[in-house]
């Protein structure tokens, strides 16, 4: 078990805003910059290990569903309508966010592909990016006459503009009104894998194409036009010079199914986790050279982009995942947005090569 007395504190907080409909709360955590769960978090923190991780079962949002006996999975979950009649109704548009957060995890999470995630403000960013032709000079013995190799940050010339992406989903409430928190939330998982899906789609682009302030990248395929072989996949993991390695691989359909194909990777002592792609079918767990296979539905056939997650990929983020509180507490949820705003740009750009075949 596990203290709930600062939840039951907070609980006629939550229960005045659900009453008199006030999203207050939201425009506090907002102007912090904070989500409706971070913002609670702050009001009644959870144990956490030297790292950050939570020690309890439930975070501060979810004890704040315990302590209104919300439930929201089960064979006695609740209704959306019992949800939004409830004295915890302005906790409905923290729940939509978080249960499209996690749908956004469920085949390709975007954030995996991110070295660094930072918060930005304004409507543009000056890129930030390291001189690789100074990084990776090699360490000089510092003596009479010599001077070590530089290390070079900078920002670029250009700036990058956020991109503010989203979904707007129509929810009929005599449509929805009776359905299950279980089954509401699976819809809310859809959203969120098709905004992950352009994610993941963005951060291609600009590994492929550049930010708009940065070049494309080196093409290093070198063998048979139109062929792809086990030999040009050993030639692009090598092709990664010190900082860098190659740690993820995106790449269309059709190319994907090119690599799971090959000869060699059909061999069970080749690929670590065979066993685990022969029951499931989860390709995502073959790792071909220590990298990860990205499938990307709107990559170029033929055109793969290696990278190195760490180096390659930063996101600025100038508004994290939001929904229209207002409308859906006010509205029923009849009509909404959820809305992100930011943009990705490059860091490190040999971090990034091209295997156009």
């Amino acid at each position: 078990m596990f203290d709930l007395t600062k939840a039951t504190s907070l609980k006629p907080i939550i229960r005045d805003a659900s009453r008199s409909g006030s999203v207050q709360l939201y425009h506090e955590a907002q102007s912090r910059n904070l989500s409706l769960s971070e913002y609670l978090e702050e009001l009644d923190p959870s144990p956490r290990t030297a790292d950050g991780k939570i020690t309890v079962p439930l975070d501060a949002f979810e004890r704040q569903l315990a302590v209104h006996d919300i439930r929201i999975g089960g064979r006695n979950a609740l209704s959306v309508e019992q949800f939004l009649m409830s004295d915890a109704s302005i906790l409905a548009p923290e729940f939509i966010v978080r249960e499209i957060k996690y749908g956004m995890t469920l085949r390709q999470d975007p954030s995996e592909l991110c070295g660094v995630m930072v918060s930005e403000q304004g409507p543009a960013v000056k890129p930030l990016y390291f001189k690789t032709e100074t990084v990776q000079k090699p360490l000089a013995e510092h003596g009479e006459g010599a001077a070590f190799p530089v290390v070079t940050v900078g920002y670029r010339e250009k700036s990058a503009y956020m991109v503010d992406r989203g979904r707007q989903f129509d929810f009929p409430y005599r449509v929805i009104r009776n359905q299950k928190l279980t089954e509401f939330r699976t819809l809310l998982w859809a959203i969120g894998a098709q905004m992950a899906e352009d994610e993941v789609n963005e951060i291609y682009r600009i590994l492929r194409r550049g930010d708009g302030t940065s070049g494309e990248p080196p093409n290093v395929f070198n063998g048979n036009p139109g062929e792809l072989t086990y030999a040009d996949l050993v030639h692009l993991t090598l092709s990664f010079k010190v900082p860098s390695h190659m740690t993820h691989l995106l790449c269309s359909p059709e190319d994907l199914e090119k690599i799971l194909n090959l000869p060699q990777f059909q061999d069970p002592m080749v690929w670590r986790d065979a066993q685990s792609f022969s029951k499931v079918g989860d390709y995502q767990a073959l790792s071909p050279f220590g990298s990860k296979l990205v499938r990307v539905d709107g990559a170029e056939v033929t055109e793969m982009i290696a990278m190195d997650k760490r180096f390659a990929i930063r996101e600025a983020v100038a508004q994290p995942l939001l929904v229209e509180a207002e409308k859906i507490i006010n509205a029923k949820m009849e009509s909404a947005v959820v809305s992100k705003e930011s943009v990705y740009t490059l860091m490190l750009e040999d971090a990034v090569k091209l295997c156009d075949y």
